[in-house]
């Protein structure tokens, strides 16, 4: 089970991905209003628990068991 926050981050995550296209380090600290060290900390995070997959200075990819939970806790707010 993840921690509120890093659910927080998968919610941005999902949003960004919608609206942009893409999803980037900066685009997430600037929506959440955090730094970038801690969202690369939370990235990997994330990824070591398998709901990323993201290479150093590459795209960020919500994993397809990821996308459906965000997307129904988008849609139930």
């Amino acid at each position: 089970m993840i921690s509120k926050s890093l659910e927080e981050y998968l919610k941005t995550m999902y949003i960004l991905k919608k609206q942009n296209g893409n999803i980037r380090v900066t685009d997430i600290a600037n929506k959440m209003d955090c730094t970038k060290p801690s969202v690369n900390k939370a990235i990997y995070n994330l990824k070591d628990e398998g709901l990323l997959n993201y290479e150093s200075y590459g795209t960020i990819e919500l994993t397809k068991e990821r996308r459906r939970p965000c997307k129904e806790n988008i849609r139930s707010l």
